[in-house]
């Protein structure tokens, strides 16, 4: 079990889990309505809130793996916002667009509709679990320090 939390720590897998998960729950059937015998689902992709995830879930991809987004797209770095983001080296910058995240999707939870007709389907579950696991990754990532390991060796 230690060892499960040690690689979670120095692993980006936590992140990876999370993002795929707003993304996901975004995408997928948000809430069901049961009204009178008929079924109607609403994903959050088609409002505005779902637009506004997918903004925070961007956000947290570019501060959690912008050595690969540099790698591959250097030129999203060329703008003012990129150059500041790039010079960045803390990866609990992140903690930012994920607590956004996660109040933006508390509110959303307590707005939408009427208790007594809705019922919450994959996509609610999938977006707090991937919130979840951006938090904790947050919390617990620590970033390896190679010249460290070579001192140990």
């Amino acid at each position: 079990m230690k060892n499960i939390i040690e690689k979670c720590k120095t692993t980006k897998i936590l992140a990876i889990i999370g993002v795929a998960g707003l993304i996901l729950g975004t995408m997928m059937p948000y809430l069901s309505y049961n009204i009178l015998g008929y079924k109607y689902s609403i994903s959050l992709w088609g409002y505005w809130e779902g637009k506004v995830v997918m903004i925070l879930a961007i956000a947290n991809l570019l501060f959690i793996f912008k050595d690969v987004v540099e790698k591959y797209v250097p030129f999203l770095f060329d703008t003012g916002i990129g150059r500041s983001v790039k010079n960045l080296d803390n990866p609990k910058f992140s903690l930012v667009p994920t607590i956004l995240i996660a109040i933006f999707v508390f509110i959303t939870t307590i707005n939408l509709g009427v208790e007594s007709f809705k019922h919450y389907s994959i996509g609610f579950y999938i977006l707090w679990i991937g919130t979840i696991f951006l938090v904790a990754y947050a919390v617990l990532y620590k970033k390896e320090d190679k010249y460290m390991n070579n001192i140990k060796e």
